[in-house]
Formats: structure tokens, C-alpha cells, sequence
């Protein structure tokens, strides 16, 4: 089954003889077009989708979350149609803990249908936050995937959407023992004060299954300095589920 654009999932590479389908999810407050970059490098057989969070750039589901459980009972609603055939999850900062908790529930209600997990510049879910150059205003001014807000109404909106995904970012906590069974590779920056080594570390107690940690050169913004390195490994993991 192919996907379809929704409100909360845009279609980035419908794929040619898909195999298995890579579902995104992107940085707090950043435009999930970011992703329609990756098509010029990843493979063909991957089936590519942009995962849409609620809120003033997304024009039919405007109204943002800041609450984990409502928007992971509402998220996983969205994506379950997608979720009985091959598929894994990438996700980077704010969009990194959203794709291990829709993994989480994907592992319980679609077994053996999650095959990679891609954990990228996001703490373990038993490191505390660090302390957000975003509180800062830091990150607006930052080279980053983030829309232009060339007005005081839209520049309103967008740091609305802001201090919501920061709520969400900083209130997470997994007080869950069970490890994923599932394989999981996290990236980190080398110069990425949000999320560094050592609050990356602890991902390998997460997951019973093969783990690696990849540092990236580069600070936060690493997933796009850093793409055509990322995409490979990206390609190397899902390219062997179609052998």
C-alpha cells in the first residue's frame, strides 16, 4: 500500500518497487520539506513520508499539542495505516523522541513491522534536558530548517509553535524499563550542545537489538551539513532489508 498525503504525513517519494517506507519526523518547530532534499540521494526502493506536527505551518491541523499522551494516541492513529508493511522511523531532536515512542506502540500493535529506528542529536530517555540554547531565541537566528516568518503575525505564530515543541521537548520522560527489540542507530554533533555524547551514550540500554552510535561532524544542524554522509548510512541499513 502506497501512502497518501495527509494531514499529518506528506508523500516526499511514493518509490519504485518500494521495499520498506522511511517515516520522518523533524526538528521542533522545523518544515518537514526539509526532507524532499533527501530524494536526490536516497535509494530508489525506499519509500519516503514527512511526518506533519500540528500547528501554524501545517494549514489543516493548525492547532499544536502540549501533551505527550493526546498527540501519541492522535500521531499513531495517523500513521497505523502505514504501519503493517516495512517501515522504519528517523527522527532529529524533538522528532528523534517521537519516533522512539511511535516505535514503542508500533512494536506492541505491528510486530516485526519496525525495522530500524535512526535516533538523531536527542537525548536518552534517562539523560535530563540540557539547558536549550533555544530559550535563547538562539536557534531562530541559527542556519537551520527553519520556515521564514517574513511578518509579525506569522513571526508570532512561529514562536507559539516554538515554546509548544519546547514544552514537549523538556516535560519527556520514558519511565518504561522495557528495551526495543528492535535495531537502532543514533547520530550526534560533535560540536552540538543540545544533545552531546554524553547525553547520547545511554540509547544502547534501549534497545535489545544491534546498536551503534555515529558521531557527526558539526553542531545541531549536522542533518543538513552532514546529509549525503547521514543518507548513506541511512541507505546501507535499509538497502540490506531488500536483499
Amino acid at each position: 500500500m502506497h501512502a497518501r498525503n495527509t494531514p499529518w504525513l506528506t508523500v516526499i517519494n511514493a518509490g519504485q518497487a518500494t521495499d520498506v517506507r522511511l517515516i520522518c519526523f523533524s526538528e521542533a518547530g522545523a518544515d518537514p520539506e526539509q526532507f524532499r532534499s533527501w530524494t536526490q540521494a536516497l535509494s530508489e526502493h525506499i519509500e519516503l513520508l514527512a511526518f506533519r506536527l500540528p500547528g501554524p505551518g501545517n494549514p489543516q491541523n493548525q492547532t499544536p499539542y502540549e501533551q505527550w499522551p493526546p498527540l501519541l494516541v492522535d500521531a499513531f492513529a495517523a500513521l497505523q495505516p502505514y504501519l503493517s508493511e516495512p517501515h522504519a522511523f528517523f527522527g532529529h531532536g524533538l522528532g528523534a523522541i517521537l519516533a522512539y515512542e511511535l516505535a514503542k506502540l508500533s512494536e506492541i500493535r505491528c510486530p516485526g513491522q519496525t525495522r530500524h529506528l535512526f535516533i538523531s542529536g536527542c537525548r536518552s530517555p534517562d539523560t535530563r534536558p540540557a539547558t536549550a540554547p533555544l530559550h535563547n531565541g538562539h536557534a531562530l537566528s541559527s542556519p537551520g530548517p527553519f520556515p521564514d516568518a517574513s511578518t509579525n503575525n506569522q513571526l508570532a505564530a512561529y514562536e507559539a509553535l516554538i515554546q509548544s515543541d519546547l514544552k514537549l521537548l523538556e516535560s519527556w520522560a520514558d519511565p518504561s524499563s522495557r528495551s526495543l527489540h528492535i535495531p537502532m542507530t543514533a547520530f550526534y554533533g560533535s560540536d552540538d550542545p543540545l544533545a552531546p555524547l554524553e547525553s547520547m551514550v545511554n540509547w544502547r540500554e534501549f534497545t535489545r537489538r544491534e546498536f551503534e552510535l555515529i558521531e557527526m561532524t558539526g553542531n545541531h544542524f549536522f542533518t543538513i551539513t552532514q546529509r549525503h554522509r547521514l543518507l548513506q548510512i541511512i541507505n546501507t541499513h535499509l538497502g540490506l532489508l531488500s536483499e
